[in-house]
């Protein structure tokens, strides 16, 4: 019989590192994973991993860039509909936003993680994450073109209805909110954007 650890091939097992990573993540947390831990659960040498992965952070870092390129095309869905005007389009990445964290949570958690203190020792993650966030600002830019939007600094504004989708994504996460369930979330993801949405808009 076939032992695990012969059963990999080269680009399968950083695949299965990164998947099993994922499911540790889920099931415990980021602080006690180990490249040495993954190896075990997936019958491989101890330094299997390493060939993929230089230390903890790498990985993470990896796996937080494929979140961040996924969070990408859930949000260019949103984009996709061309009869949504600025501020309904603000609306709905921002409720597209939650949506995702909730249903990638390793992935999310990754992402936002303290133990990638450093984005620009990855530049793939470092593009991946920047051109995630620019689909907000390119929106928020066109508002502010058509005069729906204030004027301002628009990467300022961007980051604060990020802050505002991030807090209810991470209270959710984190089983802060007294409803887990999901028509709750949907309708609360709903009002706190219309509320940052009227914040936004121009006052007449």
């Amino acid at each position: 019989m076939m032992k695990a650890k012969d059963s990999y091939h080269h680009g399968d097992l950083r695949h299965g590192i990164i998947e099993e990573a994922k499911i540790w993540i889920e099931t415990k947390d980021i602080s006690s994973l180990s490249l040495r831990g993954i190896a075990r659960r997936l019958g491989v040498s101890h330094n299997a991993p390493y060939r993929h992965f230089a230390d903890k952070e790498s990985l993470l870092a990896a796996i937080a860039e494929m979140g961040f390129i996924k969070l990408r095309q859930w949000l260019q869905q949103v984009l996709e509909d061309n009869t949504l005007t600025p501020e309904e389009g603000i609306k709905a990445l921002g409720v597209k936003y939650i949506e995702y964290a909730i249903s990638n949570p390793a992935y999310y958690r990754v992402m936002y993680s303290a133990y990638l203190s450093d984005y620009k020792k990855y530049p793939s993650l470092e593009k991946a994450a920047e051109e995630s966030f620019t689909i907000l600002i390119e929106t928020i830019a066109q508002g502010q073109q058509a005069e729906v939007i204030r004027s301002g600094d628009t990467r300022e504004l961007a980051y604060v209805c990020w802050s505002l989708v991030h807090g209810v994504s991470m209270l959710y996460l984190d089983r802060q909110l007294r409803s887990s369930e999901m028509k709750s979330i949907e309708k609360l993801a709903k009002l706190a954007t219309a509320m940052m949405i009227e914040g936004l808009a121009v006052k007449k």
